[in-house]
């Protein structure tokens, strides 16, 4: 029987790693076999803008990760990022087809094929320079009844449908996509960032219930609400935990790479914990008053009973859940990624919570949601991408 092995790449603005994982038998969580880390270059807020730089960052990561598995795998799920990401909602109607009046797999398609003719109407200019990732139904309606779950099977005459779509800008995923092409490796799909964590931090209940997800990266911080199963929204904001280390080097007169292992390992001395208290609480309060802003915006202020779980490099900084608690008046917990294996390094650090998630959905085989959201869009992406890469 042919081994399952994946490789996820997180293309990160600080680093880049790579996880090779394996699904076993019996073992619903993916076995590590192996994993590498490079700094990055070549990437601003997320987004690429040097694709040589970019590649080589890429090429050394996977390159440890390979080493290190025991194997070798060329194709890999690649994480997307930054500024340019964008979640948009809208609606599509369709007549049910079948002459009993039976919904179908086919009425699904269709009704969200209509959602995203719906988008790209009400929205022609907009969505002109964007592809679309990702598409999650958020709710469905039959003759104007909304139901729960999904309405395969049951009757009606109309079936509608709010749909979450999520973008990126095409200039983005081109630049994004021919950097892993120079670095050898052949692109399985583009997964937002945001949602590749949330399969390797989240549990079903909470993304049931209600939650907030808040990933704290390098130079942006991303933000998913998700009820009833799945992400009702998605934001990212310009600001990330590289500000706080400049703004520490700034305040300590020391070296960006001191103020870093500042940031982090603050050791025992009261004074400077004091001193790192009045630089980094007030930037974390920028980054929380945007994620207030955004659920008084969607109507989430304060009703979202699974909280809000923190990730990300950035969840590591001192004082955060204490700030998050008092920003946002939700419990607040720190989450690390699940998964099986010897991987040491990986083990309670959250900066590895992407490359894993992208493990998570390229293992899937069980038809599960979110894995199905990821494939047909992306795959017509790169297909038009690698025509333009060719001479």
């Amino acid at each position: 029987m042919a081994r399952e092995i994946v490789m996820g790449i997180d293309v990160g603005t600080s680093s880049v790693k790579t996880i090779v994982a394996e699904k076993k038998n019996g073992d619903t969580l993916p076995y590590i076999l192996g994993s590498g880390v490079s700094p990055s270059h070549g990437l601003r807020r997320g987004v690429v803008i040097n694709n040589q730089e970019v590649a080589d960052s890429i090429r050394s990561s996977v390159k440890q990760a390979l080493k290190n598995s025991g194997v070798d795998i060329k194709h890999a799920f690649i994480s997307m990022g930054g500024t340019g990401i964008d979640g948009i909602r809208s609606t599509g109607a369709i007549a049910v087809s079948r002459a009993d009046k039976e919904i179908s797999k086919n009425d699904l398609a269709r009704v969200i094929n209509q959602s995203e003719t719906e988008l790209k109407r009400n929205l022609s200019t907009q969505i002109l320079n964007r592809n679309i990732l990702h598409h999650f139904p958020l709710s469905y309606r039959i003759d104007g009844e909304t139901i729960i779950g999904s309405p395969i099977g049951m009757k009606g005459e109309k079936l509608e449908v709010d749909t979450l779509f999520i973008t990126g800008l095409s200039q983005h995923v081109n630049n994004l996509l021919k950097s892993v092409d120079l670095a050898g490796i052949n692109t399985e799909d583009i997964v937002v960032d945001s949602i590749a964590t949330s399969h390797s931090i989240l549990n079903n209940k909470e993304k049931e219930v209600g939650c907030l997800l808040v990933n704290i990266g390098g130079d942006t911080s991303s933000i998913v609400v998700f009820e009833e199963g799945g992400p009702v929204s998605l934001e990212i904001f310009p600001i990330g935990s590289n500000h706080i280390t400049y703004d520490i080097a700034q305040g300590f007169q020391v070296l960006l790479d001191e103020a870093d292992e500042l940031k982090i390992n603050f050791g025992e001395d009261s004074t400077t914990k004091r001193k790192l208290n009045t630089i980094i609480v007030p930037r974390l309060t920028d980054i929380f008053e945007l994620v207030e802003k955004h659920l008084h915006k969607i109507k989430r202020t304060q009703l979202l009973p699974a909280g809000v779980i923190l990730t990300g490099g950035g969840a590591n900084l001192l004082g955060i859940d204490e700030v998050a608690k008092s920003s946002l008046k939700l419990p607040v917990q720190m989450s690390q990624p699940y998964f099986s294996g010897n991987s040491k390094n990986i083990l309670n650090d959250p900066t590895w919570s992407v490359a894993l998630g992208l493990c998570y959905m390229g293992l899937k085989k069980d038809g599960d949601s979110f894995s199905n959201q990821i494939g047909s869009k992306t795959k017509n992406i790169l297909n038009k991408c690698f025509r333009n890469f060719l001479p």
